[in-house]
């Protein structure tokens, strides 16, 4: 490997590991707003379980979903150099 293509790879490597980070941080900062906003209407108890279970599934998908944007984010800064 010469020195060209290391520094390609530490790019695609940054480029990764930023944008799994910032679309992470974007999917449950949106979903914990829609949650404190869900917050202030239920009555319901029934309604909160629902509520609790959207936070919990909805963080699990995060991680996946954020992980394969960033590996296409990943692709892309390697393609680019």
């Amino acid at each position: 490997m010469n020195e060209n293509e290391g520094e390609s790879m530490v790019k695609a490597f940054t480029a990764f590991l930023l944008t799994t980070i910032i679309s992470f941080v974007v999917m449950v900062g949106s979903l914990l707003i829609w949650v404190t906003i869900q917050g202030n209407h239920i009555t319901d108890p029934s309604l909160a379980d629902g509520l609790g279970f959207a936070v919990a599934y909805g963080g699990i998908a995060a991680v996946p979903i954020s992980l394969a944007i960033g590996i296409v984010g990943g692709i892309i800064g390697y393609l680019r150099n």
